[in-house]
């Protein structure tokens, strides 16, 4: 699987949340808190997202995104797996892309360029950043110690669509931590894959941090000499 595959979540596993009609998220333990973050996360201005393999405790994802006064969505990507790297800056106007040390380049007017903005949100800076599918939920709980509010999510694999290159995916785990003020601090993302008999683990820690606080979002593609003027 190609990084720009999974962009939207996960590196190594595609999820595809579906919708299901007769479950409420009333019937989810910690739902409100869940939903309440997801809410919160779509209105803020600005903000930079980490997302950390807690295997190697390696920084894989970032996800960097600024609102304009027009609302206009400048963000810069970049993502790293194994031997794969994708990189990705987009202004509104203009898109610089890397993948695996390609580079291209796309402005609006363009075929396939794709300008985002708060009533058509970066799938990273919209609330399906935090997964959340109540129909999907098999198991679900709510713990507390030490002022942390630990809500667990264990979600039927196969009703979100979970598939990966490794194998089956057995197991897919959620889990939100909050702090005193009922305030999202980080989630964790564990998926668990059968795999002729072993089991893989992949494990990521999601931190959504400077929020409202970004000032200024540098390019992380590196442009060839023969593209840049300067």
């Amino acid at each position: 699987m190609k990084i720009k595959e999974s962009i939207l979540l996960y590196i190594v596993v595609t999820i595809v949340l579906f919708v299901f009609a007769g479950c409420t998220a009333r019937d989810v333990a910690g739902s409100e808190l869940v939903e309440k973050a997801r809410e919160e996360y779509t209105k803020l201005d600005s903000a930079k997202v980490i997302m950390t393999n807690t295997e190697t405790n390696e920084v894989e994802q970032t996800f960097v995104f600024k609102y304009d006064e027009k609302d206009v969505l400048t963000f810069a990507y970049e993502g790293k797996y194994l031997d794969e790297s994708y990189a990705q800056y987009n202004n509104g106007y203009e898109c610089y892309t890397s993948e695996n040390g390609e580079y291209t380049f796309t402005q609006r007017g363009d075929k396939n360029f794709q300008a985002y903005d708060r009533k058509s949100p970066h799938p990273q800076a919209n609330e399906g950043l935090i997964i959340f599918s109540a129909n999907a939920v098999e198991k679900s709980s709510v713990a507390e110690e030490n002022g942390i509010t630990c809500v667990e999510h264990n979600y039927d694999p196969e009703k979100i669509g979970a598939a990966s290159d490794e194998g089956n995916v057995t197991d897919f785990i959620a889990r939100f931590y909050f702090n005193e003020n009922k305030e999202l601090l980080y989630f964790t993302e564990e998926t668990v894959i059968d795999n002729d008999g072993e089991k893989i683990i992949h494990s990521y820690k999601v931190e959504i941090t400077e929020k409202n606080a970004v000032e200024d979002i540098e390019n992380p593609v590196e442009i060839p000499k023969e593209d840049n003027p300067k």
